[in-house]
């Protein structure tokens, strides 16, 4: 089902509270975020801060046995290794799943989703990736928060 526009804005902090505002709306009190390894990890880390009063999991590349446990500490946000995830109420899929040189095959994260079945499927991507590979196709979000970063690179001049 095509999703409809809501809002636009600039930069990431917008990206983080629209996240903390779909999360407070649809009362959801555990994320599970899947993406991919060394990319999506510290996004995964980044967002779950946003919402850290919430129990928060990462699943690298949708490989169930490799599931961590984010925990906020005195250096903010790491990782623990554990078994299974007790439950979850949503699922953050991350574009870099979707980017071609990290093999992710969008039937396997489907086959998550169903194994998961959370109430909710946010997906969080850069560049309009999920759009571009057709994930937006594939995987029922119920939300899509989809960022541009422009980049300035300046020198002094010599």
């Amino acid at each position: 089902m095509p999703l409809k526009l809501l809002k636009e804005e600039e930069g990431l902090s917008p990206m983080l509270r629209e996240f903390r505002s779909i999360v407070d709306k649809e009362r959801i009190n555990s994320v599970v975020f899947i993406g991919s390894v060394g990319v999506c990890q510290p996004f995964a880390e980044l967002f779950y801060y946003a919402i850290r009063d919430k129990d928060g999991y990462f699943i690298p590349n949708g490989d169930l046995s490799k599931v961590k446990k984010l925990i906020v500490d005195d250096s903010g946000v790491s990782m623990k290794k554990i078994k299974e995830i007790q439950n979850t109420d949503a699922v953050v899929l991350f574009g870099g799943l979707a980017m071609p040189r990290y093999g992710v095959d969008v039937e396997k994260i489907k086959n998550v989703l169903n194994l998961l079945s959370p109430k909710c499927v946010i997906g969080i991507c850069f560049m309009s990736i999920f759009q571009k590979s057709d994930w937006d196709k594939k995987i029922n979000f119920d939300y899509l928060i989809d960022g541009y970063i422009r980049a300035k690179v300046y020198t002094k001049e010599k």
